[in-house]
């Protein structure tokens, strides 16, 4: 019987690999599951001046050296959806399958651009903490319970002030990825919560529209982190979509 076709997480900002272990526990226990942390992020040592297409293709090692055969589905989510699609782009034979999960195509606008700075000032002025408490309530849907709250905060508390500069440094600089999005030609889900206020489902309508083989999930009630409120629902999208028949996608 042939293995499930091993799955990548590329987690979002401002986290690490360890955000998917709730939805770990709701994946298909035979499939190889590998999470891979940002440069800075976990496991990671800092690396200044990283850049998102730079991140993916780490990622395209990591799938070159930990897969059976090169390639893999990978499943990225916000800050990890831009390094997913940099994958898809650059990389398309390490890609099997797509996950895209509440992010988008376009770059940062002027306005996101210049709040980035001024947060990488912030936090380089010793207010991560402040920052930080700013930014987290943003990622959650209005309905999101205290324990859930509490999990994103020890996430991203125990992240390093380089590691939240360098990926603020990456975010800003991403290149606008719409141009791309028309020659991906691999089976893709473009999954968004429905309260996203980060990457709102229009901008997942957007992925959905242009990915040739593309297919859109809504999850009610549910902000920017869907994976962290809503792991069993994630897993259940995820897992019935790398089920199906490629020539179904």
């Amino acid at each position: 019987m042939t293995p499930p076709l091993p799955l990548i997480l590329l987690h979002p900002y401002p986290t690490d690999a360890t955000f998917w272990d709730g939805m770990r526990r709701h994946l298909d226990p035979e499939r190889a599951i590998i999470s891979v942390n940002a440069p800075g992020f976990g496991d990671q040592p800092p690396s200044p001046g990283w850049t998102i297409d730079g991140a993916a293709a780490q990622v395209a090692a990591h799938i070159d050296t930990q897969t059976p055969n090169g390639t893999a589905a990978v499943l990225g989510l916000s800050m990890g959806g831009y390094i997913a699609l940099s994958l898809a782009a650059h990389f398309p034979g390490r890609c099997a399958r797509l996950v895209l999960a509440d992010t988008r195509a376009d770059p940062d606008d002027p306005a996101t651009r210049a709040a980035r700075i001024v947060a990488i000032a912030a936090i380089r002025a010793g207010h991560q903490a402040e920052y930080l408490a700013a930014l987290l309530p943003r990622l959650l849907g209005p309905g999101a319970p205290p324990q859930i709250h509490r999990e994103l905060a020890v996430l991203a508390e125990r992240q390093s002030p380089a590691a939240l500069v360098g990926a603020l440094s990456a975010l800003a600089a991403r290149p606008d990825r719409r141009p791309d999005l028309r020659h991906l030609d691999m089976p893709t889900l473009v999954i968004v919560g429905a309260e996203d206020q980060v990457t709102p489902p229009r901008a997942a309508r957007e992925l959905a529209r242009e990915i040739p083989h593309a297919h859109l999930v809504e999850i009610a009630a549910t902000g920017h982190l869907s994976a962290l409120e809503r792991p069993d629902t994630v897993a259940q999208h995820v897992e019935a979509f790398l089920a199906r028949d490629p020539t179904s996608c």
